[in-house]
């Protein structure tokens, strides 16, 4: 698996300035002021290769498998 570097924090971006192909992983933690990582995404993707590794997990195969979202069992 190819190495993948951190975004800079210089994408980020406002929700009301983000665009297409950029990254909408939310990196700060104010609610009222949220910031977006803002990054370039790949093809149908709405997170940066970054983010997308942090926020997708591979479902488990076969019986008994549970699904996870962030690391929480759903």
């Amino acid at each position: 698996m190819p190495e993948i570097s951190e975004p800079s924090p210089r994408t980020r971006t406002t929700l009301f300035k983000l665009r297409a192909r950029q990254c909408r992983f939310i990196v700060s933690d104010d609610r009222s002021e949220a910031l977006f990582c803002g990054a370039e995404t790949q093809d149908g993707s709405s997170w940066c290769p970054w983010h997308r590794r942090l926020v997708y997990t591979k479902p488990l195969a076969g019986p008994g498998a549970t699904k996870e979202w962030h690391g929480r069992q759903l």
